[in-house]
């Protein structure tokens, strides 16, 4: 068996300069900076100023066909045939039996065309779902550099860079950005900044040069997993395995917490299956009280079972280990005293830090 080679992103050659500790790891296929130097105090800096990721290697599939809109209806459990052009939504994909095979956010894109980014790649199945309506699916993962700009002074940076920041969640705008042609969006915590690869390091060097007031750092795959953990997200891969079994049972939406993603009301693949799973689980946070993460373990209440961990992580603004987790009802209320490990530990609302959501400047701010 030969080892498939790890691909560069557009954006390498300048994460490579940036990275003086030469930590990298593999994510989908591409090699990424697991840190530049500090992955606790990138996360740290997310929070009070703002940070460049990058985050081309998240899969993202072009779907298009004069029966798109009928085939995303029934494939996502939240309808996004309604969706307006440049709007998204989060939503799951169910295999038949109702078990989760993914999440991500959908974006529709033109009348017959949608957009799905996730970390969760599922092109094949995907792909054949897609060709009993006669429409494709194409990976387009590598037709774009996207780099993530997060934390409270983004925005700020944006606009001293020249682009407008004023954007409502779940939403992108194409613009044309001093010559260039790129795509601004708002799909997770912060924004994402789209770009043609050719043109991927003129885009970084711009924005680096426009963060130079804002005190803008490089963050490392590790600092954004902070982020996403601390933000309540869970995600494939660390919180849950994917059941790509078309008749595995688990994990469903409700073993997951993840219910919120799914409308009762409408008809997707796996519908009947997830009507008819077990009771609902409570997506929450846990705060261990120990700096070492726990990851995928049972917890339990006056030593009865009432749930598992997920993913978990220590989280270097709360100076302790973190871990998202699937719980009874009963047992979710924030605040519950928990046993994990035999140490004891305590459940927290989600997110368990709020999102390093931008700041907008007003009108009459003038770009730096």
């Amino acid at each position: 068996m030969t080892n498939e080679l790890l691909r560069a992103t557009p954006f390498h050659a300048r994460a490579a300069e940036a990275n003086g500790l030469n930590a990298w790891e593999n994510r989908g296929g591409f090699t990424l900076a697991s840190s530049y130097g500090d992955a606790h105090g990138e996360a740290l800096a997310a929070r009070f100023g703002a940070v460049l990721g990058d985050v081309s290697w998240r899969p993202r599939a072009a779907i298009a066909g004069a029966r798109a809109e009928e085939f995303v209806s029934r494939l996502f459990t939240r309808n996004a045939s309604r969706l307006s052009p440049g709007a998204a939504l989060q939503a799951l994909w169910l295999n038949d039996a109702g078990g989760v095979r993914g999440a991500g956010v959908v974006v529709r894109m033109g009348r017959d065309s949608f957009l799905l980014a996730s970390p969760c790649e599922d092109l094949a199945w995907i792909s054949d779902a897609a060709a009993l309506y006669d429409v494709t699916v194409r990976d387009v993962t590598a037709d774009d550099g996207v780099l993530a700009l997060v934390g409270p002074a983004s925005a700020q940076v944006l606009r001293a860079a020249g682009l407008d920041p004023k954007l409502e969640p779940l939403s992108l705008r194409k613009s044309f950005w001093r010559g260039l042609d790129v795509t601004l969006s708002r799909l997770g915590d912060g924004y994402e900044l789209w770009c043609k690869p050719d043109d991927a390091l003129i885009v970084w060097d711009r924005i680096v040069v426009a963060g130079r007031s804002f005190a803008l750092c490089p963050a490392g795959q590790k600092a954004l997993d902070i982020l996403d953990m601390e933000g309540g997200t869970p995600c494939a891969g660390r919180d849950y395995t994917p059941a790509r079994e078309g008749f595995a049972l688990e994990p469903s939406p409700q073993s997951l917490g993840l219910s919120g993603l799914v409308n009762r009301e409408h008809t997707f693949n796996g519908c009947a299956g997830y009507l008819a799973a077990h009771p609902e689980m409570v997506l929450t946070g846990i705060l261990l009280d120990s700096e070492t993460p726990a990851p995928n373990r049972e917890l339990t209440r006056a030593s009865r079972p009432v749930g598992r961990s997920l993913g978990s992580l220590y989280s270097p603004a709360l100076r302790r280990a973190i871990a998202l987790a699937a719980l009874a009802a009963d047992a979710a209320a924030p605040g519950t005293e928990l046993m994990l490990d035999g140490g004891a530990c305590r459940t927290a609302a989600l997110p368990f830090l709020p999102v390093p959501a931008p700041i907008l400047p007003s009108d009459g701010d003038s770009a730096q």
